[in-house]
């Protein structure tokens, strides 16, 4: 488990520079915690055509699972989403 760091006891290079990379302040009753991932290279050729089928099918998929819902209420969903999100960054 990586460890987490309170953002209010983060040197203030550290601080910084971890905003930076958020594009936005952190409050000081955040936490941070850094993960490192080995990067992979995108599909090309036929494999990334098969990749972006596979998600227009998916895309299709859940379109047809709210077909017979009312615009306004996935509206209301999706800023309900979003606004969780930005008020529960972990």
């Amino acid at each position: 488990m990586q460890p987490l760091h309170k953002a209010g006891e983060l040197a203030p290079q550290v601080k910084e520079a971890i905003e930076s990379l958020l594009g936005r302040a952190l409050q000081e009753d955040e936490s941070v915690g850094i993960r490192t991932y080995r990067a992979k290279n995108a599909p090309a050729g036929p494999a990334r055509d098969m990749a972006y089928r596979r998600l227009l099918g998916r895309i299709g998929t859940m379109a047809d699972g709210v077909k017979n819902v009312p615009e306004a209420e996935l509206d209301a969903a999706i800023d309900e989403a979003v606004d969780f999100v930005c008020h529960n960054p972990e």
